[in-house]
């Protein structure tokens, strides 16, 4: 066998797509599951509410949103005939800001100059995070970081990398039918090559490079020999695996830290009439997204915040959501408007590149891809670590590789 492939979500499966558009078929796909595991999550459900009537809604539990301009993710969606899925969100949606002692108004305009104040350093080391500390005082800083909704997404993120990242966003899409689909028509795709192109519940134990050759031990006790390997899963599974011979890969896997994701949606027998499409700050929650007037993303928070939820009963936070609701826009919910409830929590959402990815050596070139050189040089490619970090690192584009 020429390539064996780690992994069957889309990082995976955009390996295995990569190799059939150049004629080379020679690969097995391996997965510990007995399903195509990603975080690529869509539930489709019917919701009847109270008066009879019903509403077909989609939820996704995983990614729900890209970009344009994230370039392997475009041409993947071309490929695999989803273009016509694209609803463009509207650049104009509106946020509103929960700050103690402050309209929506006053926290938005002091959390755009608090923001502006740290992007004005220009320190290729720094965080967000240690950039905030760093020019901020005290009540400063905890106003813009309660007040940003992906803090605790992107706070370890080099702060440079996140400038340029922002920068180069493009129009936000969701796709009708959900994301699911692109895990669906891929595995297709691959399959027509082979029925038997993915693995299931094949885990993987042990990669042993001699120098030349790889020799792979699954999880079944079988044996696999190979030229090249990618490492398509994700952080936590990685790190599960044994190597031998390539030290360069525990050492690059250490690069990357874990973050926690918890998503909570409600749908609501009455219709939430306000004007705003993001609501974030100084709930339980941090962090809201109205998909409809029934239907809201009551808590996206990562990491730490995400984990404190998890470990609550949903009905405290869902409920603290409802008081704050009523409280900023004068209305009267009721936990008893609830229907439906969806949630989804993961201890490997994604990683985000530490610091010490950045260290520059020899060549000032930057440790991680330096060791990325080194294990390509040995034919492995790790998709495990973002691309890039910044805004990329919870996306999907962050983990499409081009070979």
């Amino acid at each position: 066998m020429k390539h064996l492939i780690i992994g069957s979500g889309i990082a995976g499966l955009h390996i295995a797509l990569q190799l059939l558009d150049k004629n080379d078929p020679d690969f097995l796909i391996f997965e510990k599951d007995d399903f195509n595991k990603s975080k690529i999550f869509t539930i489709k459900n019917t919701v009847v509410r109270k008066d009879g009537t019903t509403e077909d809604v989609v939820v996704e539990m995983g990614p729900s949103v890209f970009h344009d301009k994230q370039v392997e993710l475009m041409k993947l969606l071309k490929k695999l005939n989803l273009e016509n899925t694209f609803e463009y969100v509207d650049p104009k949606s509106k946020a509103y800001f929960v700050y103690p002692g402050m309209t929506s108004d006053e926290a938005k305009k002091l959390w755009k100059e608090l923001k502006k104040r740290v992007f004005e350093l220009t320190d290729e080391t720094i965080t967000l995070e240690e950039g905030a500390k760093r020019v901020l005082n005290k009540e400063e800083y905890k106003l813009l970081k309660t007040c940003w909704g992906e803090w605790y997404e992107i706070n370890n993120t080099n702060l440079q990398v996140l400038k340029k990242s922002l920068k180069e966003e493009g129009k936000y899409i969701v796709m009708k039918g959900g994301l699911t689909q692109i895990i669906e028509r891929a595995t297709e795709l691959v399959k027509k090559a082979g029925k038997d192109k993915i693995q299931y519940k094949c885990g993987i134990k042990k990669v042993v490079y001699d120098g030349s050759v790889y020799t792979v031990y699954d999880c079944n006790d079988k044996v696999y020999s190979c030229e090249n390997v990618y490492l398509c899963a994700n952080l936590k599974c990685a790190l599960e695996i044994e190597f031998e011979g390539i030290p360069e890969v525990r050492e690059y896997l250490s690069l990357a830290k874990l973050k926690h994701c918890l998503r909570c949606l409600v749908y609501f027998d009455k219709p939430i009439n306000i004007p705003y499409k993001f609501i974030m700050g100084k709930y339980l929650g941090r962090y809201s997204i109205k998909y409809s007037d029934h239907l809201w993303l009551v808590a996206y928070p990562d990491d730490v915040v995400a984990l404190k939820l998890y470990n609550m009963p949903k009905e405290r936070f869902i409920n603290d959501w409802i008081e704050m609701i009523n409280r900023e826009f004068k209305l009267s919910l009721n936990y008893k408007d609830t229907l439906n409830k969806y949630t989804g929590y993961w201890d490997d959402a994604y990683c985000v590149l530490k610091k010490d990815f950045y260290e520059k050596g020899e060549g000032e070139v930057e440790k991680g891809k330096y060791l990325r050189t080194k294990l390509k040089n040995k034919n492995i490619l790790v998709t495990t670590l973002p691309k890039d970090n910044g805004e990329d690192a919870p996306w999907m584009e962050g983990y499409l590789f081009k070979i």
